[in-house]
């Protein structure tokens, strides 16, 4: 059992579970953009603390998925975390909002070139799911 951070849908009644899982598949700028740079560190950095804690409580969260969306700050800090879709009062939304709010700390802040990009930050949007 593992996380999913995507800007997927969820999958439609037509599509296999292959295909559910291209689309659960995380999403990014590209990788020679600062943009897909810095995004991937805050994935890795969102998800360490995110496998740990549910990794600690899985018997207490069962199947579930979730969806956030959140800015980035220039600073790294992240605000506006909102739940978009599922249950804001499950084990896994706890989880992965605290694990949101933790990544941009521990990410740091936006290099020299992604702040000329984006000055003002930017949106994202995650999809945590436990199957």
């Amino acid at each position: 059992m593992f996380g999913q951070v995507s800007f997927a849908e969820e999958k439609n009644s037509n599509q296999t579970d292959t295909e559910s899982n291209k689309l659960d598949a995380p999403q990014f700028s590209s990788m020679a953009s600062e943009l897909g740079k810095f995004q991937n560190k805050l994935y890795l950095s969102i998800g360490t603390k995110w496998n740990l804690k549910v990794q600690q409580t899985m018997e207490q969260i069962g199947k579930d998925r979730v969806v956030f969306k959140f800015h980035v700050n220039p600073d790294g800090n992240i605000n506006n975390i909102e739940i978009v879709e599922g249950n804001p009062n499950s084990k896994l939304a706890t989880i992965s909002k605290e694990a949101i709010a933790d990544g941009g700390v521990n990410c740091g802040p936006f290099s020299e070139a992604l702040k000329k990009e984006k000055p003002n930050g930017f949106d994202w949007q995650l999809a945590y799911r436990i199957y």
